[in-house]
Parts: structure tokens; sequence; C-alpha cells
């Protein structure tokens, strides 16, 4: 099919378009980011990759389902918004996390049950970056939550009341954007060991995401003020509608490039079969 590599070209238009949305808060298109997964799914479909001939479009048709549950439907409706409660849910912070993190994490465990990995073979530097980098995201999550574990302790020595989070809720906060963070890692050293480097690329740039859910998925709870709100996209989350809102346009660039790259990387090297000359 000539006009296949028009699919992705246009997908990334879009895509541009709607984090041109987000930054604005104008919806001059609602449906750029459900339009865009579907160019990508059809890019997907008509190549039909010997590595992942069905299971790249399944997962890319999950995150249509997504981004068609999660369009707004006005302009000063963010579904990226986290909203506190005076009675906090213990169970909000994970709701949060699982919300925000299900689509990509499903992508992510698709590609890696279905991928053909026995041949995939990374390089030392490949397995030293994954380890590294694991043990920094793990690293980090296990800070997030010790300094939330002090500040509760803190807030309970000076004075009675709510004074924050329990353990069992800042842990399942956590735990979907780790285990996304965790799988992508995975993924990206499979991808590299496939020689699939734009690909791979795009699985690191789901960590990234990863770990701003994490953060957004703890802010959903009371923390305490000393707590503090992990990484600085997160305080976006609490802006103003009516204001530009870059924290939240800039993770969805990369969350809509790591799309972008992953799909390209895995279906930009099989150009499908070839078709009967009229």
């Amino acid at each position: 099919m000539r006009y296949r590599p028009i699919l992705p070209a246009a997908a990334g238009a879009l895509a541009a378009v709607h984090v041109l949305n987000i930054l604005t808060g104008v919806p001059l298109l609602r449906q750029a980011e459900v339009a865009a997964l579907l160019l990508l799914a059809a890019y997907a479909l008509t190549a039909r990759p010997p590595d992942l001939p069905w299971a790249l479009p399944v997962a890319l048709t999950v995150l249509v389902v997504d981004a068609w549950i999660t369009m707004p439907a006005e302009p000063a409706d963010r579904e990226w918004q986290v909203f506190r409660t005076d009675a906090v849910d213990p169970t909000l912070g994970f709701v949060t996390g699982l919300r925000l993190s299900w689509a990509a994490l499903l992508l992510v465990l698709i590609l890696l049950l279905t991928g053909r990995w026995r041949d995939a073979r990374p390089g030392r530097s490949a397995l030293t970056g994954t380890v590294l980098a694991a043990t920094l995201v793990v690293g980090y999550a296990a800070v997030r939550l010790a300094e939330i574990h002090f500040a509760v302790r803190a807030t309970q020595r000076s004075g009675p009341g709510d004074t924050g989070p329990s353990a069992v809720a800042t842990v399942g906060a956590i735990l979907a954007p780790l285990v996304l963070a965790v799988g992508a890692l995975v993924l990206a050293a499979l991808l590299a060991g496939r020689r699939h480097r734009i690909a791979a690329g795009g699985a690191v740039l789901l960590v990234l995401v990863a770990v701003t859910h994490l953060d957004v998925a703890l802010d959903a709870l009371s923390l305490p003020s000393a707590a503090g709100q992990g990484v600085l996209l997160t305080a976006v989350y609490q802006a103003n509608a009516s204001l530009p809102a870059s924290g939240p346009a800039v993770l969805a660039a990369v969350e809509v490039a790591a799309y972008l790259l992953l799909v390209v990387g895995l279906v930009g090297r099989h150009p499908g079969r070839a078709e009967p000359v009229s």
C-alpha cells in the first residue's frame, strides 16, 4: 500500500493537535488523540509485522478505548486533574494510578506476552542500563513512600485528627504505575535485543510517563504538606483550568511520542506483503 507511510505522519500531526488542545485548554479537535491512535492501529494492521502480526493492533485498540473514555466533553473538563476531598477514600490513590496507567500497562503486557523474544539478545550495555533504570525507579518509589511515612508520623505527633493516608493506601497508589515502569523497562531491553532501537526508545519514554503517574496517584491522597509532590509536573495538575496547562501538555507529548516510536519502530522495518501489480 503506497499510502501506508502517510499514516504515521498523519498520526503525528493529530497527536500534535491533541497536545495543543491540552496546552491551550481549547479543543481544536476533541477527537485528535482517538484519531491518531486509530491511524497507528491501521498502520500496524496493514503492515502485519511478523513479530507481532495481531498483538500490536489489539494493544493499540486498548489505547483507543482509553482515549475515547478520557476525551473531554468541554474545555474545562480535564481527566488528568486530581481533586482532593475532606473524607479521603483509602482506595483513591490505587484507583487514580490504575485509571492513568491501565491502557499503557495492557499494551506493555500484550507486547511482552505475545512477542517472539527467544532470539532477543540484549547487549551488556542494554542490560546494565535496564538494571540501573529499574533500580532508580524502584528506589524513587521507596524514597517517596518513606518520605510520606515520616511526614505522616510527624503530623500525628503534632495533634489529633486526619493526619494522612495509611501505608496500605500509599503502596496501593504506586502499584499500577510501578508495574508499568518496570514492564516498560523489560520491554525496552527486549526490543533493544531485537535491534528495534526506535521502539525501545518509545518504551523508555513510557517509563517517564509511569513515574509521573506514580506521583499523580500519590497526590490524589491527602498527603501532609511535608511530603511534597515529587516530580515537578505533578504540581501543574492542580492548576486552574483557564490557564495553559504546560505540565499535562508535556506529559501528553511524551506519551504520544512513546506510542509513535513503538509503532514505527516495530512496523517500519517490515514493509508488509507485496501487492499484485494491476
